[in-house]
């Protein structure tokens, strides 16, 4: 498997061949299949906001869906003096 760094959310495929899994890294958030031999495929992918931003999937017992948790967040902080 390629070097994913920082491997979140490790959910076996409902066949079991495979997982699903983020990698969070500084630059981008990518949601993975990952088959037994290792093999990856890039299901989802975003630029990192900040830190502390997750993204995982977890799949229906059926196979049909993948529910996606991606987050992201941003702020910015401003000091006023002599208001």
């Amino acid at each position: 498997m390629k070097s994913w760094p920082n491997l979140t959310g490790l959910d076996w495929s409902p066949d079991s061949k495979g997982l699903y899994c983020g990698s969070v890294s500084s630059q981008r958030r990518t949601l993975l299949y990952v088959d037994l031999k290792g093999n990856a495929t890039v299901l989802s992918q975003y630029k990192a906001a900040g830190i502390g931003d997750d993204i995982w999937g977890v799949p229906s017992p059926d196979g049909r869906y993948l529910a996606i948790l991606g987050t992201a967040s941003d702020s910015n902080v401003w000091m006023l003096e002599g208001f």
